[in-house]
């Protein structure tokens, strides 16, 4: 349980706040449930601070139990119900539809709000979540289980062959000696294959496991709608996607394979309760107290884990964008801002894993501690039953050797399965979190469409990417925007920057989906159709392109798996780029650097548009897809465009109105409306704002 007090001044506040979203983070409380009471414990407590004064007393308790996480707040004075009398706009906002808003009673004087929020899910549910991916090869783990079994009642039965061959040497018992040799290596070899046969066993159960969990999470992760992707960066998803699913996919192994050392170590102390009770007794009382230790530290080294791994996200992230953006840090000299930045995400990893290690070792030392003492004890105890004759030399060894088994064998199982069983409870949560509605997933009609004619129609679109999970805007890049685009006809969209264009062609895509109104393809709308309908009737070809780290060839085929290479070929004359990939040293055949790393700006988006041409798609959209090529380059690229005039709709975005002037129909787009539509020479006529914007970029050509 955590609890803080203090006085509701301006200055505190901020600090309580981060107080508790540290407990409730390391509480395992999902991100969308903490914003929530940060923002509403935040406004209850300037409301209070506000009604009773900045000197009032406050007292805040975090108290898990059950699954459950309570947060409660404490206010002494006057009654006042700041939950449902509020006139706090963001406080109405973060508890509409909110199941897990405030409670708020007033009793003996003081004012008590609680919050009570589920954590995740327990370790037989994420044993259950897991199994889904392990239960097709579940025969792998039924021989692993019967093999690890049969070496373990092996390994009980070696300490009393041992302890016969010690007494065979101290009588001089030479048969004796011998025959049990001979059973004590045969034991030890059976145990060996056993073992063998067993790890082979969980080795193919965790491969196979971990494809299984790592094919449907990346299919799930293509399926997170970009605003969650631009949300929380590269980091999270990476960490989760590598880390976590190894952890998961050992699940069944591991637990296996320590439920086969737990039932050893019962075997043992029901052989230490055969040969003498009293000894089992002892050893069994200074056995529980190493758990009990044990079991402190596991729960303290799980609490700042969860912390650690969403800090090292942030700093997987980081690394993430200083390779990626390297040569962009240099170009404009942030080499000491963005390593401020970074050294601080590091230091902010390093410490709470420095934090988390330290309470490990704090508790490790005291078990070891225990566990030294332990022995000694048992060792004066053995030798007190051997002074006062309770015990013969045979079961004294006997009882020594199965002692020393659970004293460090056994107290380090313990640890390892609850290591174990935190970092799998971690990263399930992790993992489910990453295929939960925290992570919003796109979504797509039923309506199969198989002939799409390119008719494209936006009716009172208004769109803004402020809109968050809490209904909230700041500003509307698009305001009722209401346009129709003809099947096979040209069109461009034009304008100053920031205007809404570049949205225009992300709704056409959904990859962001429109606030109000309708996007229209053929009259469906598009949320109605099916994701083979609506993706596969179109190809985007961006500024800044993203080409894969594979060859040129293998780029192509990405959109078009049964290309010949006569198709291939003549995509490139179209998009000018042939020669350019025939002086590659491989040609066809070079793999491209990370990205299109090692290729210029043009030929990055001419080999886009080679790749949108093979595709042959019903609507080609360009945004800013020429910006890069030299003159005439762009002009044979634009006659290619004009050749597609009446075999597919060609919607384009560009700042040079060379590539645009002979559309069928240019919209010049301000403040997220249409304000003028028509053909270039129409607007040169009518839209004075169109002729300043084409006169100033024709000055500087």
């Amino acid at each position: 349980m955590f609890r803080l007090q203090g006085k509701l001044h301006n200055d505190e506040v901020d600090s309580y706040i981060q107080q508790v979203d540290s407990q409730l983070e390391a509480a395992g409380v999902l991100q969308d449930e903490r914003l929530r009471i940060r923002l509403s414990l935040e406004e209850i407590l300037l409301e209070y601070a506000r009604v009773l004064g900045k000197d009032s007393d406050v007292k805040i308790t975090v108290r898990k139990k059950f699954g459950r996480v309570r947060v409660s707040l404490d206010v002494p004075g006057e009654m006042t119900d700041p939950v449902n009398d509020t006139d706090s706009l963001v406080l109405i906002k973060t508890l509409h539809r909110w199941s897990g808003a405030p409670d708020w009673r007033y009793k003996d004087g003081v004012n008590r709000i609680s919050f009570t929020v589920l954590t995740f899910s327990t370790t037989s549910d994420n044993l259950k979540f897991a199994w889904k991916y392990a239960r097709k090869n579940k025969g792998y783990l039924i021989l692993g289980v019967i093999m690890q079994l049969i070496s373990v009642g092996l390994m009980i039965l070696a300490p009393l062959l041992s302890a016969r061959i010690i007494t065979g040497i101290t009588e001089n018992a030479f048969s004796q000696l011998f025959y049990t040799g001979i059973a004590l290596l045969a034991t030890n070899l059976f145990s060996a294959v056993a073992l063998a046969v067993c790890n082979w066993a969980y080795n193919v159960l965790y491969n196979r496991t971990l494809t299984a969990l790592e094919t449907e999470l990346s299919e799930d992760v293509l399926k997170i709608t970009n605003e969650s992707l631009d949300e929380h960066g590269t980091g999270l998803f990476i960490q989760r996607m590598t880390t976590d699913t190894s952890s998961l996919a050992t699940a069944f192994g591991t637990f296996a394979d320590n439920l086969s050392q737990v039932c050893q170590y019962a075997g043992i102390l029901v052989a230490m309760l055969f040969v003498n009770p009293l000894v089992f007794l002892a050893g069994f009382i200074l056995l529980v107290l190493q758990i009990l230790v044990e079991t402190k530290r596991q729960r303290e080294v799980k609490k700042q884990d969860r912390i650690f791994r969403n800090q090292n996200e942030r700093y997987t992230g980081i690394i993430g964008e200083m390779v990626r953006g390297a040569k962009d840090i240099k170009l404009i000299h942030a080499e000491g801002s963005f390593r401020e930045r970074m050294t601080e995400r590091i230091r902010s990893a390093n410490d709470s894993r420095m934090y988390r290690d330290s309470q490990g070792r704090k508790y490790g030392l005291i078990g070891s501690f225990v566990r030294e003492s332990g022995l000694f004890l048992f060792i004066l105890l053995l030798g007190t039953f051997l002074q006062k004759n309770f015990l013969s030399v045979a079961s004294a060894l006997v009882l020594f050797n199965y002692y020393s088994l659970l004293d460090s064998s056994a107290t380090k199982l313990l640890s390892q399965i609850m290591d174990f069983v935190t970092d799998f409870n971690l990263s399930c949560e992790r993992l489910h979190e990453l295929m939960s509605p925290v992570f919003p997933k796109e979504s797509f009609g039923t309506v199969s469409k198989k002939d799409i004619r390119g008719e494209v129609r936006f009716e009172n679109v208004s769109f803004s990417y402020n809109i968050r999970k809490l209904g909230v805007s700041t500003r509307f890049v698009l305001s009722r925007m209401s346009f129709e685009i003809r099947p096979g006809e040209i069109v461009a969209f034009v304008g100053r920057s920031g205007c809404g264009k570049t949205t225009v062609i992300n709704l056409i895509s959904k990859l962001y989906e429109a606030f109000s109104g309708r996007v229209l393809i053929d009259g469906t709308d598009i949320r109605d159709l099916d994701q083979d309908s609506l993706r596969g009737c179109m190809t985007v070809v961006t500024q800044s392109p993203y080409l894969f780290q594979m060859s040129v060839r293998d780029n192509f085929r990405i959109v078009k798996p049964d290309m010949t290479d006569e198709e291939m070929v003549a995509a490139a004359k179209q998009a000018c780029i042939a020669e350019d990939i025939e002086r590659m040293p491989d040609g066809y055949d070079t793999i491209l650097g990370e990205g299109g790393v090692n290729l210029s700006g043009g030929q990055k988006q001419r080999l886009a548009i080679a790749r949108s041409l093979l595709k042959d798609s019903r609507i080609l959209i360009l945004d800013e897809a020429t910006s890069a090529l030299d003159n005439v380059t762009q002009d044979e690229i634009r006659r290619v465009i004009q050749n597609l005039r009446g075999k597919c709709t060609v919607i384009m975005i560009a700042h040079r109105f060379s590539t645009i002037v002979d559309a069928d129909t240019i919209y010049y787009v301000g403040d997220g409306k249409i304000l003028a539509q028509g053909t270039h020479r129409e607007l040169m006529q009518q839209s004075e704002d169109y002729r300043s914007l084409y006169t100033m970029e024709a000055g500087f050509r």
